[in-house]
């Protein structure tokens, strides 16, 4: 099956806004710290969804007859863009609370309301390809690793953000008010990398029960098995880009046994790396999803 590579973009755009979004409302809104960084992730979030939203667009083959497709409500595209759109426009009302100096109840309320919608578009985007006329497809873990994807996307770029403001308390010409806000952002940047191990470990386990299911899924064929992954013409993209840039290089960057050659790189560049690496797989599973999608009977 040939990869439909803006179905990619719109899957790992939504994945990464959705990620943000969670993961810095979990991290500021419940946990407290890096609150700094919330406006920032809001906007990041937001633009990713857009970019997502307008790659599902161009995947169309008319893209002006949007609003038609959108008229079924029973449709995959309009459940996914009604979440979408409920993701956004949370994002969109909790910057506006920001912006009036809402309390902290208040924003803790709004963004708890829109991790709900996220987190069901991150593992609805993935649900979607469940079909069961394609066996490499037919199981639950796809749209796991979906999510965990997202987690994994967002951990990183929420990383990246409270770089930036780490650095913030060393800039010449600092105010104290910049100082103070960034006073936080050590323990913050502790916490996420933490729990970017955690999503990194997650996605492997979750890596190898797809593998197992390629491998006992009924109605085997060498265009959808694990073979082909593990030592066929899809081994270099499994290895390389799922296995290399898509774990080993993401975990090693946030490692807390690596702070020998973790100083010797500037955190901004080594999270930027390892943000590239998570996103630049995540699209190459998806390829490889597309791969393997072949049907139990091949009409064409």
């Amino acid at each position: 099956m040939s990869i439909e590579w803006s179905l990619v973009f719109f899957t790992v755009f939504v994945g990464l806004g959705c990620g943000i979004f969670v993961c810095s409302v979990i991290l500021t809104e419940w946990g407290g710290m890096a609150k700094q960084v919330r406006t920032k992730s809001s906007l990041a979030a937001l633009a990713a969804l857009a970019i997502g939203g307008f790659s599902s667009v161009l995947h169309l083959g008319h893209p002006e007859r949007i609003f038609g497709a959108l008229g079924h409500p029973t449709s995959g595209i309009f459940m996914e863009s009604t979440m979408l759109g409920l993701v956004a426009l949370d994002i969109i009302v909790y910057l506006v609370a920001m912006r009036r100096n809402a309390s902290d109840r208040t924003l803790r309320i709004i963004s708890t309301v829109g991790i709900i919608p996220a987190v069901i578009l991150a593992f609805a985007v993935g649900y979607t390809y469940v079909l069961s006329a394609r066996p490499a497809w037919n199981t639950l873990i796809l749209p796991l690793i979906y999510l965990a994807s997202a987690g994994l996307m967002g951990c990183y770029s929420l990383s990246l953000l409270i770089a930036f403001t780490n650095n913030i308390s060393s800039a010449p010409g600092t105010t104290s008010a910049e100082i103070a806000a960034a006073k936080g952002a050590p323990s913050a940047a502790g916490t996420i990398k933490w729990a970017t191990l955690i999503a990194v470990a997650f996605q492997a386990v979750l890596l190898i029960l797809y593998l197992i299911h390629l491998a006992v899924a009924p109605y085997p064929d060498i265009t959808r098995s694990a073979t082909r992954v593990l030592t066929g013409d899809l081994a270099v993209l499994f290895w390389g880009g799922l296995v290399l840039l898509g774990l080993l290089v993401p975990a090693a960057l946030v490692s807390p046994f690596n702070k020998k050659k973790a100083k010797q790189i500037p955190p901004v560049a080594s999270l930027a790396f390892g943000l590239v690496c998570v996103l630049v797989s995540s699209a190459l599973f998806r390829g490889l999803m597309f791969s393997l999608g072949s049907s139990i009977k091949q009409f064409l």
